[in-house]
């Protein structure tokens, strides 16, 4: 980063920063465009490294343990899919046309 200033400062002072009508120059704008960009890119690659290194996860678990995002385990209904372990017990079981029931109903909902 700061070789780019050094750069564009050394650009601007071969270049000028305006035109014979006194207004800023096109080259000019351009730079401090570049410029923008190139600091908004090195704080999202700043921020994105710090995440990365935080190793937040969206979901609470992982592959052998997953889990909704309150933290309740989800088992491997016959479909394959992953349900909410607390809604099987309390339907006792994988009633299949209770689950897509109740997936109707929550579908429905605004």
């Amino acid at each position: 980063m700061e070789f780019l200033k050094q750069y564009t400062n050394k650009l601007r002072s071969m270049n000028g920063t305006t035109d014979s009508n006194g207004m800023p120059s096109q080259g000019d704008q351009e730079l401090k465009q570049k410029e923008e960009v190139n600091e908004k890119t090195g704080i999202m690659q700043k921020i994105g490294g710090f995440l990365k290194n935080l190793e937040i996860k969206p979901f609470p678990g992982d592959e052998n343990n997953p889990m909704d995002p309150m933290g309740t385990p989800l088992i491997k209904g016959p479909d394959g899919k992953l349900y909410n372990e607390n809604l099987i017990k309390q339907i006792g079981g994988f009633d299949m046309q209770e689950l897509e029931r109740r997936r109707k109903i929550l579908e429905g909902m605004p």
